[in-house]
């Protein structure tokens, strides 16, 4: 299974015909497809218990929140890829993956006499791990101008995921730019293709 997480709050903006655009693609070549969008999730803040990290051991620490995130953590532990797709906001991930990080404090032990908290040795079956953006600048800027990567590392390190992807999408700031063109099409086509390939050689 692959999992598709949309961060963009803009609705049939770039990034929902990029998810589109790729959901096809990979269900066209046999795949199962978890298409989730943020903006249509209820994900709660964390409180900062820390309750979730207080049991030792491997199993997954329990939120007292029960919401959609629960929702997000289950797909992608389910799949072998996780996909995250999203606009670069005030040069990083929109604020929603900052939310989601701190909720995924389940993934980690932090006993009382510890000064720091350790990920925790979760069975997962994640392999690969893509993150795809758009953004005005141009997308080879990313990497030096944004936290968008290291981001996305860290969404990454509890689920086990060590293979990482990117592609970002330049010059997206206009609004005859927006829309996707065969130039977006083609790189989501590669997309799949890698996506494909990491199946087909386990």
């Amino acid at each position: 299974m692959v999992t598709i997480i949309n961060l963009s709050r803009s609705v049939n903006g770039i990034n929902d015909h990029i998810c589109d655009a790729l959901t096809k693609e990979l269900v066209t070549n046999k795949e199962v497809v978890d298409y989730l969008k943020t903006r249509d999730l209820s994900i709660g803040f964390c409180t900062n218990c820390r309750q979730c990290m207080k049991n030792p051991g491997n199993a997954l620490g329990t939120c007292h929140i029960h919401d959609d995130m629960d929702v997000i953590i289950k797909s992608a532990l389910s799949s072998k890829s996780v996909v995250l797709v999203a606009p670069i906001n005030c040069y990083d991930l929109p604020s929603i993956i900052r939310v989601m990080l701190e909720r995924m404090g389940v993934f980690c032990y932090w006993g009382d006499e510890m000064y720091a908290p350790k990920v925790r040795d979760v069975d997962t079956n994640v392999l690969l791990g893509i993150l795809i953006t758009t953004s005005a600048m141009p997308g080879i800027m990313v990497p030096l101008t944004t936290g968008a990567r290291k981001s996305f590392r860290l969404f990454a390190k509890p689920l086990g995921i060590k293979k990482i992807r990117y592609y970002h999408l330049g010059f997206k700031g206009r609004k005859i730019d927006r829309n996707f063109n065969s130039k977006d099409e083609k790189k989501i086509q590669a997309v799949a293709k890698v996506i494909c390939n990491t199946r087909r050689s386990l």
